[in-house]
């Protein structure tokens, strides 16, 4: 049997506190969440599955020395950069993103990396910004927000690099990838 992962107990934790809050301010509203949870559900039921499946067959066609090469830890700013710039236009929502940026991590890109490819991600999404907001809120609002957040991702990825270069020293650098009862799992990732 796995052991509970801490995160699951402190959702399971919240849950009991809204539904009992729920209960005790409407209980009538009970059944109606119960109805939007279970449309989510069934929808989260397929998308997710079909991502980490998505992510596994992934790990098998990219070449883990470019990975490694191009954003892994010793890859330092310019690795940085380029995860900013691939975060930027990786197209989807988390159940996409996080599936490939795991397969991604554990190719061997550096943490201080993945945290400027989903600072990116989060941030400028390319095919949010053609999608939606070019069309609602137009050319102008687009350049301003573009123009004032581009340097996020890559400030992300140093913030995240001085932490860790703090925390492990400079003679000690971090794992790119957690190991042991910490290690995420996706099926069969090649060596």
């Amino acid at each position: 049997m796995m052991p509970l992962d801490p995160s699951v107990l402190v959702l399971a934790v919240i849950l009991l506190a809204l539904v009992a809050w729920l209960a005790v301010r409407d209980p009538g509203q009970i059944v109606p969440a119960l109805k939007i949870a279970g449309r989510q559900g069934r929808i989260l039921a397929i998308r997710i599955p079909l991502a980490i499946l998505a992510a596994s067959f992934l790990a098998h066609l990219i070449p883990t020395e470019h990975v490694s090469s191009w954003i892994g830890a010793d890859s330092g700013f310019a690795g940085i950069l380029v995860a900013s710039g691939l975060g930027a236009f990786v197209p989807g929502g988390p159940m996409l993103t996080f599936p490939l940026a795991l397969v991604i991590w554990q190719l061997g890109a550096g943490q201080a990396q993945m945290v400027a490819f989903l600072a990116a991600w989060s941030i400028f999404a390319f095919h949010r910004m053609i999608s939606y907001e070019l069309p609602l809120l137009g050319p102008r609002f687009v350049i301003v927000r573009f123009a004032s957040a581009w340097m996020l991702p890559a400030t992300a990825g140093l913030v995240a690099a001085a932490i860790l270069l703090a925390w492990h020293g400079a003679d000690r650098p971090p794992a790119a990838v957690p190991t042991g009862h910490d290690a995420p799992a996706i099926a069969a990732m090649p060596t």
